[in-house]
């Protein structure tokens, strides 16, 4: 007993020693100088806290095109320069090249020549000094800094307590070397009804800046939680995608390196300094650093540690890879044998989208070989549909631009067996406000709306025609009344032109439930078709129903259609409100109350 008290006695005076230690460095402003002392022993590098103008080492850069013959001389390319997108029909590689990068295209013989509207619209990094307060990228004030985005996602999860969960679900490089002084959380903001539990939820995960100069990335995956909460119980349509799925929302995959992108960098990989190249280049691409099929194809990733596709030292090294993967095997069930020609079922749950920037294109595996998957076919045709919105050119990575190893949408796939895509969006890294605004927010967010209405079977759904400009009339009535539904069935919503693209059946037959979708309902209603018969890829449909002995309430109505080959497709919702007659009313009154159209 009498050793513990002294054991308490000098635990207790420690603690008073480093309380008034704090107050002391505090009084004296030692505490930063003490804190940076403490950060340099962690190994943590300075350069992560100098004044970044400081070290513009950008001077001279062009952003260039550069011409190459095959794909050995692409992957000496990429060894060599930082290379941005690939045409690969046209062989031209467009890169970031210093002045010694020109030279060195010059002496190995690679045709180049400057891009002279992306080299004027490089940052510099001495107009980024980001205020304390400020919410937005500077000279981007559509873009929130990484601070704002963790600060509205936990708002989000303050206002909508029962349709939000924000979990922290790993820590970045700096974070974990620094005990803490430094770096930031990885959070994941989870949507969902969480007072339907009793059945089984879609699954879909969005995860953005992965690599974090791609500014598009984070701001699309918030502002898809945003729109889902602030419509749900307004719009019907998105109102059930929280009642019947899960929604995961990562924008900030790697938020150390955003910290970089806020002060002008064009910033790639994370902050790991520990790889023995110096900044501005150190740190691991973590698209390549995934634990499938690591460093798996020559060419596909670096072994450079100075190359910004530098896959790292060893499968998931990184612990924001260990986070991301961490979190999509609690997320996703496994779904796919352990062989590498094993297809995930024709039921899988699960659909994941990394954001990524640029090129409008977007990718199905595999991403590390334009060897087909397993689930080609399904991956292809979602894929597909999914690139309808923004008009984006679907393809395998390898066909189209390059193909790359340790990928998260490869891990997601290969691993789990779920359908994933990797977006690239825009036209550019620093993607202006304008163009954002105007040719990627809204197709993209209305893509991603796609993802979580097929989420729950991805490989079947977007088979099956979609319904589109569903409407009901009136949308509020006494019970008792007729209602009218109209919608359009359409099998020819697919990305492509000619034979890329999905081939359209005819619609067969369309369908309606009250109260829960199909998968859940015991009885349905039928749409006819407006012509009177069904004969063509897009049909106008209508039906009535009566609403005599309905309780007051509101009812949620799922309409779905049907190709001539069988498959249905994906629901689209709208919404009736019944309400009461009302009671010891005057007959004027009475007559206010009714709505309009019944007047």
């Amino acid at each position: 007993m009498r050793a513990l008290l002294r054991v308490v006695s000098w635990v207790a005076g420690l603690c008073l020693l480093g309380v008034l230690l704090f107050f002391a460095l505090q009084q004296y402003n030692f505490v930063e100088p003490a804190r940076e002392l403490l950060l340099d022993a962690a190994g943590v590098s300075p350069s992560s806290r100098v004044d970044p103008c400081l070290q513009n080492d950008s001077a001279g850069d062009i952003v260039a095109s550069i011409d190459y013959t095959d794909a050995h001389a692409l992957n000496i390319l990429f060894d060599q320069v930082d290379i941005w997108h690939v045409e690969a029909e046209q062989q031209t590689a467009v890169a970031l090249v210093s002045p010694a990068q020109q030279q060195w295209l010059t002496q190995e013989g690679f045709p180049f020549s400057q891009n002279t509207e992306l080299t004027d619209a490089l940052p510099d990094p001495c107009t980024f000094q980001v205020q304390a307060d400020s919410r937005s990228i500077p000279g981007y004030a559509c873009y929130r800094t990484v601070e704002a985005t963790h600060a509205d996602m936990a708002t989000l999860a303050e206002q909508y307590p029962d349709l939000t969960q924000l979990n922290d679900i790993g820590n970045s490089w700096y974070k974990i070397r620094s005990f803490g002084l430094a770096g930031s959380d990885i959070q994941a903001l989870v949507l969902t009804n969480n007072q339907t539990t009793d059945f089984e939820k879609g699954e879909l995960v969005v995860i953005g800046a992965q690599h974090p100069r791609e500014l598009a990335t984070t701001e699309i995956a918030t502002l898809f939680a945003e729109m889902l909460l602030s419509q749900y119980g307004a719009d019907p349509d998105l109102t059930w995608l929280l009642d019947y799925n899960r929604i995961h929302i990562i924008p900030l995959a790697n938020p150390d390196g955003r910290t970089w992108v806020e002060k002008g960098r064009l910033w790639r990989k994370n902050t790991n300094s520990t790889n023995g190249c110096d900044f501005p280049k150190h740190g691991v691409d973590l698209n390549r650093n995934g634990s499938f099929l690591w460093n798996h194809c020559n060419g596909c990733s670096s072994g450079d540690v100075c190359s910004n596709f530098y896959r790292g030292g060893e499968p998931a090294s990184e612990p924001e890879t260990q986070a991301i993967e961490a979190y999509l095997r609690d997320v996703f069930a496994d779904q796919r044998g352990e062989g590498y020609n094993d297809p995930a079922p024709e039921d899988t749950n699960g659909v994941f989208i990394s954001l990524h920037s640029y090129g409008r294109l977007l990718f199905y595996p595999w991403e590390h070989s334009a060897t087909p998957a397993p689930n080609r076919d399904e991956l292809r045709r979602l894929g597909r549909k999914l690139g309808y919105f923004p008009d984006y050119k679907v393809c395998n990575p390898e066909l189209c631009m390059y193909r790359f190893d340790g990928s998260t949408t490869d891990f997601a796939y290969g691993t789990l067996g779920v359908a994933a895509f990797t977006y690239e969006l825009g036209t550019a890294f620093f993607q202006t406000c304008p163009y954002f605004e105007s040719y990627i927010a809204d197709q993209i967010l209305d893509s991603l709306v796609y993802a979580a209405k097929t989420a729950r079977r991805p490989y079947q759904l977007p088979a099956g025609p979609d319904v589109t400009a569903a409407s009901v009339d009136p949308p509020r009535l006494l019970p008792g009344k007729e209602v009218t539904l109209k919608a359009t069935a359409d099998d020819t919503r697919s990305a492509g032109t000619g034979s890329d693209t999905e081939p359209a059946q005819p619609i067969s037959a369309a369908r309606f439930s009250i109260g829960m979708p199909s998968w859940l309902a015991t009885t349905f209603q039928t749409l006819q078709p407006l012509d009177g018969e069904y004969d063509s890829t897009v049909e106008s449909l209508t039906a009535s129903f009566d609403t005599t002995g309905w309780q007051p309430g509101a009812y949620t109505i799922f309409l779905e259609a049907q190709d001539a080959d069988g498959n249905w497709g994906p629901p689209t919702a709208v919404s009736i409100e019944v309400v009461a007659l009302p009671t010891e009313r005057t007959p004027k009154q009475y007559f206010q109350y009714l709505p309009r159209v019944w007047r």
